[in-house]
């Protein structure tokens, strides 16, 4: 049985609430009926976009917290975005080189560089429209009502929401109640890995006659999704308007959690972090923040105090919201460990 069958019948959504909470019942890992559900809908979306090639032609890179999770299950907690990237040269319409050409003339001055960033901004919001046409054609041959995607309002085509009809409630309100896929028009595409993902449900004993979705993802390398992460926190720390902390403190929990693993070793990856560096310099250019600091030894990675307070504070509403497979350690041993790895990493530089 197709689990989406029961979605486009209404008389059976009782029956599929049941087997979601059957689902958080047996669970190997206590996850929650609303984190199952959402999942599903996760993994189905990622089928159309990679399995199904509703991307396009593009190289599209899988990245971020879901990707941590889905792929290497290197976090224990449910990430609920979609963060993709679009290869900056494949968006632009031009070879790398011609693109590469254009960028660099872009960073000679501050009004090249407005008029560089301003014709990707539009050319990401053009294929984010066409990609919003794409997705709704394709999602109205499920025929399940309230099943649907739209462009966030001002968000220039970076963040598309996808709708689906709930048949599950958690008891906190921490989790987003859409599927958000978000978007960089201003990062690498790749280079990428092929990688099988599944639905967490489907790793649940008792279930076996269900038909669950599976997908075959394009996801960025370690070695780049590691610096990626550190160059955010140490702009997340650094740029001169504080963050808005609400849903941040995953970012530090990640982190440590990539380099407890040794996901990817951030001492011996020196392309990648050259590369992210040289591109979040001039492409992804903040107020206050330094990313060229870090190659003189200058990695920041623990925020000052008044900044240090409102995140360790989401941390804990995320624990209490049970974004969290198993109860992760205070935020203080979190940045007590990540400080270690500050210093060493700096004292390789200096």
């Amino acid at each position: 049985m197709n689990i989406f069958e029961l979605y486009a019948d209404k008389s059976r959504h009782e029956e599929l609430s049941e087997i979601f909470t059957i689902g958080a019942q047996h669970h190997p890992k206590g996850l929650a009926a609303n984190f199952l559900e959402k999942d599903i809908w996760v993994t189905e979306i990622l089928r159309l976009l990679y399995d199904e090639k509703l991307l396009g032609e593009f190289s599209v890179a899988f990245k971020g917290g879901t990707a941590l999770s889905k792929c290497w299950e290197a976090i224990s907690r449910f990430s609920e975005d979609i963060d993709l990237s679009i290869h900056w040269a494949d968006l632009s319409g031009h070879t790398e080189e011609e693109e590469l050409a254009a960028w660099s003339q872009s960073t000679k001055n501050r009004s090249q560089s407005a008029k560089f960033r301003k014709a990707q901004q539009k050319q990401l919001q053009a294929w984010s429209e066409r990609l919003v046409v794409i997705l709704n054609e394709r999602l109205s041959k499920y025929n399940i009502e309230g099943l649907y995607a739209e462009m966030e309002d001002g968000s220039g085509g970076e963040k598309i929401d996808i709708h689906f009809p709930r048949v599950t409630r958690g008891t906190h309100d921490y989790q987003l109640d859409h599927i958000l896929l978000e978007f960089g028009g201003r990062n690498r595409g790749k280079p990428t890995d092929t990688i099988a993902v599944d639905c967490y449900l489907g790793h649940t004993q008792g279930l076996e006659q269900l038909i669950l979705p599976k997908a075959q993802v394009s996801a960025y390398q370690a070695e780049y999704i590691l610096w990626e992460k550190l160059t955010a926190l140490h702009q997340f720390c650094t740029q001169d308007n504080p963050p808005n902390p609400d849903r941040l403190a995953r970012h530090w929990y990640d982190v440590d959690c990539l380099l407890s693993m040794q996901f990817a070793d951030p001492l011996n990856s020196n392309t990648a972090r050259n590369d992210v560096i040289e591109m979040k310099k001039h492409r992804w250019a903040s107020h206050g923040v330094d990313y060229e600091a870090i190659l003189a030894g200058e990695l920041l990675l623990i925020p000052d105090a008044k900044r240090l307070l409102d995140i360790a504070k989401d941390h804990d509403n995320a624990i209490k919201g049970g974004m969290f497979f198993t109860t992760p350690d205070p935020f203080s041993v979190i940045l007590d460990r990540l400080k270690a790895v500050q210093d060493k990493t700096n004292q390789q530089f200096k």
